[in-house]
């Protein structure tokens, strides 16, 4: 009986010892993973004007106020931006500007892995057209193109 047990107990053993590696394995896959860094493709989609519609592909890593300094620098002077995840409706509104898309609950692939993306709708007012700075004709570059 003590032979029959003693190999129940090596057996076992050996099993137990297969899971901690095989559990040192996947936790070393997972830390290298977090090491890496995170991708996703971002489709900006422009309420009501397709022709505006982009894509920006982006580490996971990356923070909400970021995604909207690169709405402004394309779009020029914009108030009121509103960001929506999936759908443009209140409930799925970006409002934490210092959250990473990670935190926003955007899935991200390696670089090396299938490119992940996801849809992000905004919307916007257009700065005030009427402020004297946008007004002033461009002295330099405009009025000599025109002699030429």
């Amino acid at each position: 009986k003590k032979g029959k047990k003693k190999k129940a107990e090596d057996a076992s053993a050996s099993g137990s010892s297969e899971n901690k590696f095989s559990a040192l394995a996947e936790l070393r896959k997972m830390a290298q993973r977090d090491a890496e860094p995170s991708y996703v493709t971002l489709d900006l989609k422009l309420m009501n004007w397709d022709f505006m519609n982009s894509t920006l592909r982006v580490k996971t890593s990356m923070r909400l106020f970021q995604i909207k300094d690169e709405i402004q620098r394309r779009h020029g002077l914009v108030k009121n931006l509103v960001l929506c995840k999936g759908v443009f409706s209140e409930v799925n509104e970006l409002k934490d500007d210092m959250a990473t898309l990670e935190d926003l609950g955007f899935p991200g692939a390696m670089e090396d892995e299938k490119p992940v993306s996801a849809t992000i709708y905004y919307d916007f007012k257009a700065q005030d057209h009427d402020d004297p700075l946008l007004l002033v004709r461009n002295s330099k570059g405009e009025d000599e193109d025109a002699d030429e």
